[in-house]
């Protein structure tokens, strides 16, 4: 096989230089990098919302846990919390504590007269009027149906309970207005305050339950606080 050949032209013009163009141009490149570089930011800005997203749900998915759905008032997991925490702060330094069991009175002739969803309102309505009776530091809670707690951490000595029990007492006492009608409502209150012979936070719950079984025994739109080592509660009448 010879190691070269020689071509034969008449001229030059016999000659045709066959180019292919390249796709890789500037212009080309520029618009590659471009869509690339959105792609980039759509992915990015997608993996914030879902974060956010996430983030959002898991803040819901824990509100849902610690509040109760209808009244947004702490649920009883949470009051069990704090109140245990309460009660041994309470042992250690004397600050004194308090729960008070508050109760609505006659509250299923209010769902059976006009409904649930006017139950509903009295509940909201409430809640409503405990927070805005109570300390920020103090806890209240729905632990059921038309039952609720209010922890009162710190309270000191003397009658600070009887006397918040007096203001929720009147305050839960008074119509509320829904749906162009007012609505008798009441609401019995227990009070168990910090002593001694109590062994923990349990305890003290079930005598502010104690004690408010006696003012329901005693006439309702009323309080009761425990007397320990008796089988009584204290009766304090409201003047």
């Amino acid at each position: 096989m010879p190691k070269s050949f020689r071509v034969l032209m008449r001229s030059p013009g016999d000659v045709v230089v066959l180019q292919r163009p390249s796709w890789w141009t500037a212009a080309h490149a520029l618009w590659l990098m471009t869509i690339v570089l959105i792609g980039t930011l759509v992915v990015l800005g997608w993996v914030v919302v879902l974060r956010k997203r996430i983030r959002e749900s898991e803040e819901q998915f824990r509100h849902m846990a610690h509040h109760d759905g209808l009244t947004g008032l702490n649920t009883r997991r949470v009051l069990v919390d704090r109140l245990k925490v309460a009660f041994e702060i309470a042992r250690r330094h004397q600050k004194g504590l308090a729960v008070l069991m508050v109760d609505l009175d006659n509250f299923k002739d209010i769902n059976d007269q006009f409904g649930h969803h006017t139950g509903d309102e009295v509940l909201r309505a409430t809640a409503n009027r405990l927070l805005a009776a109570v300390r920020k530091s103090d806890t209240v809670a729905r632990i059921g149906g038309d039952e609720f707690v209010v922890l009162l951490p710190e309270s000191g000595k003397g009658n600070v309970a009887e006397s918040i029990a007096d203001k929720l007492v009147a305050a839960l006492a008074e119509p509320i207005f829904f749906e162009g009608q007012l609505l008798p409502v009441s609401a019995s209150i227990g009070i168990s305050t910090l002593s001694a012979p109590m062994q923990d936070a349990d305890e003290l719950l079930k005598s502010a339950d104690t004690a408010l079984y006696f003012a329901k025994e005693h006439g309702r739109n009323r309080f009761e606080t425990f007397a320990p080592g008796s089988a009584t509660a204290s009766e304090i009448a409201r003047p």
